[in-house]
């Protein structure tokens, strides 16, 4: 009988030993599959920033782009209103009018003058030309002259107008610049 209670204390020892081993490799698990956890919360974290970051930039380049539009959507039909302009002022430059086209005259520069007020309310702007300095991101250089009556690089004269519509030239001014 003692031998039976050795032999079953055995029986008992080994099988405790087997539960806690059991225990052990269960806490291990656990303990794996938390981490194991933790870790894919961490990469689905990392992923919805990593969206949440690229829709930011999206919607803030949408708003730039839609704002651009908008700013510009006139463009195209001012670039062909210009030569009507153009016109307008070629045909305000008559020499020694008489005195019927003086009248005359003056209902065509009342017409110009509303155009321009339209233009400008639209965001349309004359580039300055006379006494200024060449500068080539708003004039194109037609031709060069020697003046003494200006420095070197100065505009002499205007060819064409120039115009910018916001902060965008549209057409750049023809000039004379001198040498």
């Amino acid at each position: 009988m003692a031998e039976e209670k050795v032999m079953d204390q055995d029986a008992v020892d080994e099988a405790v030993d087997q539960e806690n081993e059991k225990k052990e490799t269960e806490e291990v698990t656990v303990e794996e599959q938390l981490k194991a956890l933790e870790e894919e919360v961490n990469t689905w974290k990392t992923d919805y920033y990593k969206v949440f970051a690229d829709m930011e930039n999206l919607k803030r380049r949408l708003q730039n782009e839609h704002a651009n539009t908008m700013k510009f959507m006139m463009q195209s039909f001012i670039e062909q209103l210009l030569p009507v302009v153009d016109n307008f002022e070629r045909s305000l430059t008559v020499e020694n009018p008489s005195e019927e086209i003086k009248n005359f005259l003056k209902g065509y520069e009342m017409i110009y003058n509303q155009l321009m007020q339209v233009l400008q309310s639209q965001g349309v702007e004359v580039i300055k030309t006379e006494g200024e300095e060449f500068d080539p991101n708003f004039h194109q250089a037609v031709m060069t002259v020697k003046d003494d009556n200006f420095k070197s690089n100065m505009i002499v004269e205007e060819l064409q107008r120039g115009y910018k519509l916001k902060d965008r030239v549209i057409r750049a001014s023809l000039v004379k610049v001198s040498e």
